[in-house]
């Protein structure tokens, strides 16, 4: 049990923390926003940017804009996401994920791209290489136009690989996203330099959800008329901004993580129930191998409930062997992980390279606790078999 509580909620958290190591644990956006990877502009003139710093429930916020572009090289070409990153961009977060090169240089006439492994792998390009975007983008003079009529134009953009990064997270982030400066998308869209796509928050704490809305939103009225579109994971920060959680940009990874949880509750279950078997069915030998003895005691006058107790303490004796080893155990093999990472992972197929441990000392003595309580609580039953042993049968028994 203590295995199956570190290994799933190690694998829980590792992988959230690498989801939002990349894409944060809260967006905030403009709510006119469609479902693609178009950026939206807003402003960076926010109540909470960048006072949200401040809040000792939030330990960052970051500019951000993504655009979606095709990158074509001489052999190759791929359509990517190209996210735009500020001067305030949290690279510590970041660097996990980088095997090879340098993070970004944020400067005005630099062209630098951070793009991931299988980018590099599928055009052929290392650091260094240059390669140029293509971009479809609203011609400027059509802007006041109305939108049947819009007419757009093709952009062409360079970049030099600067650095290759690998998530794991192949299908979310490694196949779309390539990391470059946030002024070379305002520049493309024709943006001013106080226009963003977005905000990232990272929080201090996973489980301040309801905290989080209360902090960010600051129109109490805009929550009673939008009620109906607020709950857990996505709610509304003002008239033209929405903050969206991980559950809603990753729901089918992060609904299979929650599905972890009863996964748990199950094996759990199983676990206890087969201890329940084992020792119950330990306790009825103990009897019958002690009948005589049993006889005897009653012969002596003892009563029923003080040989039950005899038995009891040497139910509870066994049980204390038993989490004294499966505790040794559990938590030696969860150390030996932690510090050797002796056991592989496919990080294709699990996201990280080496099975994960979130060894919990609030999880080890809730496992403890409920399991004494649990197999004690269900020796009393066979313990009264006692009760129904003759004395003059008991003695004579062989």
């Amino acid at each position: 049990m203590i295995l199956t509580f570190a290994v799933t909620t190690g694998f829980q958290k590792e992988v959230k923390n690498k989801i939002s190591a990349f894409s944060s644990d809260i967006v905030i956006s403009s709510d006119q926003g469609d479902f693609s990877y178009e950026s939206t502009p807003i402003s960076t003139k926010q109540k909470f940017y960048p006072n949200l710093n401040r809040a000792p429930e939030f330990k960052h916020i970051q500019a951000f804009a993504t655009k979606p572009g095709i990158i074509k090289t001489k052999d190759n070409m791929q359509g990517v996401v190209l996210k735009g990153v500020s001067s305030d961009y949290d690279w510590d977060n970041f660097k996990s994920n980088m095997i090879e090169g340098d993070v970004l240089r944020i400067c005005d006439t630099c062209k630098d791209a951070i793009i991931s492994k299988k980018i590099a792998q599928n055009l052929h390009l290392k650091i260094g290489s240059k390669f140029i975007v293509h971009f479809v983008t609203k011609s400027k003079e059509e802007e006041s136009m109305e939108e049947d009529f819009m007419q757009y134009k093709h952009k062409r953009y360079p970049f030099f690989v600067k650095g290759i990064y690998e998530t794991g997270m192949m299908a979310e982030v490694d196949d779309k996203f390539v990391l470059i400066d946030l002024r070379h998308i305002q520049k493309i869209n024709g943006w001013g330099n106080d226009k963003v796509g977005g905000f990232e928050v990272f929080v201090s704490d996973e489980n301040l959800q309801n905290k989080t809305q209360n902090l960010l939103t600051h129109e109490a009225d805009l929550m009673q008329q939008k009620a109906d579109k607020i709950y857990d994971d996505y709610f509304f920060v003002d008239a033209d901004l929405k903050a969206e959680s991980l559950h809603v940009r990753f729901p089918s990874m992060m609904n299979w993580l929650d599905y972890l949880n009863t996964y748990i509750v199950i094996i759990i279950i199983i676990i206890l129930i087969i201890s329940i078997i084992n020792m119950s069915s330990s306790l009825l030998i103990l009897i019958l191998e002690k009948t005589q003895m049993i006889g005897l005691l009653k012969g002596f006058g003892m009563v029923n409930s003080k040989i039950r107790k005899v038995f009891m303490y040497q139910s509870m004796f066994l049980i204390g062997r038993g989490l004294f080893y499966g505790n040794f155990f559990g938590v030696g093999l969860c150390l030996l992980q932690m510090y050797t990472g002796i056991i592989p992972l496919d990080k294709t197929a699990y996201y990280i390279d080496t099975m994960p441990v979130n060894l919990n000392l609030f999880h080890v003595l809730a496992i403890n606790i409920v399991t004494i309580i649990t197999c004690i609580v269900m020796l009393i039953i066979p313990s009264f078999f006692v009760a129904k042993i003759d004395p003059v049968k008991a003695i004579r028994f062989n």
